[in-house]
């Protein structure tokens, strides 16, 4: 049975507290439900290498780990789409011109990755150790409608937990906890991440993993 590496080309380190535990998460109910011949999802790894994102040193980075992954996933925060859209298809034209084989498939949550975090409430409700949340206002397929979604999932720790648990270290480890804890299905739904599965899915289908 065939495995499944990917890297991870990320904005900052503290998208590393979310993505690659909630991709992977993710992988592996996809390779379930259409590559059964996949019979493991690697941990992702993330690339700090690649630095602030400039294709100059995404290039470097990636050719110091090629024949060691399948999948390279480049991460950019989607808004306004006027500003990365046009970053996205620069890395996309560098990858092409470095002649890398493996696809290069984008993570474009809409305004940040937290908006992510919002998707679930019963993830973030069981993280929080509560029985109820306040009304958030918004679901999966609106969460990217949300203007600041780290300052509101801030809002709500502060708002349930306490003042002191909003501290860098006690946002990380929630953050965290909720990419461990966030139903797929959910984020499914959240317009976004959904681009991000379709094109997953095409990606390894080039790359020859068979569908059940």
């Amino acid at each position: 049975m065939r495995s499944l590496s990917c890297v991870l080309v990320r904005e900052g380190p503290s998208d590393d507290w979310f993505l690659p535990v909630v991709l992977q998460r993710a992988l592996q109910d996809m390779c379930r439900e259409f590559f059964p011949s996949c019979g493991e999802v690697q941990e992702i790894r993330s690339l700090p290498e690649a630095g602030n994102q400039h294709p100059d040193s995404v290039v470097r980075a990636i050719e110091a780990e090629l024949g060691t992954f399948d999948v390279a996933l480049y991460h950019h925060d989607g808004a306004p789409p006027a500003i990365s859209d046009p970053v996205i298809k620069r890395m996309q034209g560098a990858w092409q011109e470095a002649g890398f084989q493996e696809p290069l498939v984008p993570v474009v949550p809409v305004r940040e990755t937290e908006a992510w975090l919002l998707a679930d409430p019963e993830a973030i409700r069981s993280v929080l150790r509560v029985r109820k949340l306040p009304e958030l206002g918004f679901g999966p397929e609106r969460v990217h409608s949300v203007p600041r979604p780290k300052e509101e999932f801030e809002a709500i720790v502060r708002q349930v937990a306490g003042r002191k648990a909003v501290g860098e270290h006690g946002i990380r480890d929630y953050v965290i906890r909720v990419g461990a804890t966030v139903q797929i299905d959910v984020l499914r739904r959240v317009p976004a991440f959904r681009d991000w599965w379709d094109e997953m899915i095409e990606a390894l289908e080039r790359l020859g993993y068979q569908h059940g």
